[in-house]
């Protein structure tokens, strides 16, 4: 089985960075770089018929142009050998449970040292999970009972897709264009978590995200 990485993050410093620390450390035998949700799926689909291509799957929480819940989806769908680590500035809350459900190996944050990383990467090549203090301090402290994990739950992997984009400012136009749904799908969405969540406008969902500190003023 082939010995590869595929890092996904639209941050050309990161890139560079990660691309070097794979290098200095020999984790892998090549390390593809996709700039955008898009470029990570093409690659995917190239060498879907060489299963096990990519070890592993290393994917920026907020990419510009797909939700993360998509993209773990569609990677376990057409490479389920893959093991997938998230990697982001912030844990994020919102659904940090639901993707390690969906079968995400581990969460790292950018600020995380060298050792941390290099620990995170060996321990997921080996078949085992790595969790961030920040991680697994959330879970534990949050517990399955806390509100926001209970409105978590309400919601379905569609809708907790468009809070999400809703929440980092995305208009309705563009939420259609990146998940493709029609304008009255998304209108439907809207009105499904307006409801489960308790607010009745766009103002109240804001103040609603920074309360659960899913956004930052």
């Amino acid at each position: 089985m082939a010995n590869n990485v595929l890092i996904v993050d639209d941050h050309p410093v990161v890139q560079m960075g990660m691309r070097s620390f794979m290098e200095r450390y020999k984790l892998f035998s090549e390390c593809d770089i996709a700039g955008t949700g898009k470029e990570a799926v093409q690659l995917i689909k190239k060498h879907r018929s060489e299963p096990g291509y990519y070890a592993m799957a290393i994917l920026d929480i907020n990419l510009p142009d797909y939700e993360a819940l998509a993209l773990v989806k569609f990677i376990m769908d057409n490479a389920p050998e893959t093991a997938i680590m998230m990697f982001s500035m912030e844990p994020p809350r919102l659904y940090v449970k639901r993707l390690i459900n969906m079968g995400v190996k581990g969460f790292v944050n950018k600020t995380s040292g060298d050792d941390e990383l290099l620990f995170a990467i060996k321990s997921i090549k080996a078949g085992r999970s790595y969790f961030s203090s920040e991680i697994m301090t959330d879970i534990v402290n949050g517990g399955d009972d806390d509100e926001l994990s209970n409105v978590s739950k309400k919601l379905s992997d569609r809708e907790s897709e468009i809070l999400s984009l809703m929440i980092r400012g995305k208009s309705h136009g563009e939420i259609c264009d990146l998940l493709n749904l029609h304008k009255s799908s998304v209108a439907t969405y809207r009105t499904r978590i307006f409801t489960k969540l308790g607010v009745s406008s766009n103002f109240e969902l804001y103040q609603w995200a920074l309360t659960e500190g899913l956004i930052h003023p």
